[in-house]
């Protein structure tokens, strides 16, 4: 019976070669591009690729990136509010979301309230990070007033009472509207405000900052480990392009 059927296999061959190939020059084609259509990675938005370093900074894109740009910010700073709004977009879009440059912001703290405000962008992990960050920076100037602050407030930084300070100041300053804006209740709030773990990440990379690296003013940035001059985007993309 099989030499039967390879017989009219290779009659029918015969008889018609040019459709008999085209078949399965067809079907082997159509095979080839369902198993490449299958095998094919899906592309990854790198926008949405967050994680955080052994020192508890965050970090968004691809972390194996070749060029990794640092930010030394400050939540009281001016300049530092701007850069968030204005050049860190264009940062994210042009060269974060390609997998070739991963934008890793780290701590460095000038005041209580700016203290308060980093141990509030740390609410809800890696993911939530990024958006509290920004929306921190682009509602500065509705809360990093340090007129609002209550005497009782300020009375319990004078006392060393770290906790009870930020936990007055969230409310005093308004922090508590802010932050429910980006959905953080009062309870995740107080809970975030008394995380040591935290604190302790927001204290070392200030003291790294400005007794290792010597930095003294943000924004500051480093792309590959070097101190660069400017924090516009016109000056960074320089440093970031191929």
């Amino acid at each position: 019976m099989q030499m039967q059927r390879s017989n009219l296999e290779a009659k029918m061959a015969t008889r018609f070669p040019t459709v008999f190939r085209t078949s399965l020059i067809l079907i082997a084609a159509a095979t080839l591009g369902s198993a490449a259509l299958i095998a094919a990675p899906a592309k990854t938005n790198w926008l949405l690729a967050f994680s955080t370093t052994a020192k508890g900074s965050h970090v968004i894109g691809n972390p194996a990136a070749p060029t990794k740009l640092v930010e030394y910010a400050s939540y009281t700073c001016g300049h530092c509010a701007h850069f968030e709004i204005d050049d860190a977009p264009q940062i994210k879009n042009q060269f974060v979301a390609t997998g070739k440059v991963s934008f890793e912001i780290r701590n460095l703290v000038r005041d209580p309230m700016d203290l308060t405000a980093a141990m509030l962008a740390r609410c809800g992990g890696k993911g939530r990070f990024f958006g509290n960050h920004r929306h921190l920076m682009a509602t500065q100037a509705q809360w990093a007033n340090g007129s609002m602050l209550g005497k009782a407030t300020i009375a319990l930084l004078e006392a060393k009472n770290i906790v009870g300070f930020m936990q007055g100041a969230y409310t005093e300053l308004g922090l508590d509207k802010i932050m429910a804006q980006r959905g953080v209740t009062a309870a995740q709030a107080k809970v975030c405000l008394a995380d040591k773990a935290a604190f302790n990440a927001v204290i070392a990379m200030t003291d790294e900052a400005t007794e290792k690296l010597k930095i003294n003013s943000t924004p500051t940035l480093l792309v590959n480990g070097k101190v660069i001059e400017g924090h516009d985007f016109a000056t960074i993309k320089t440093h970031l392009a191929p």
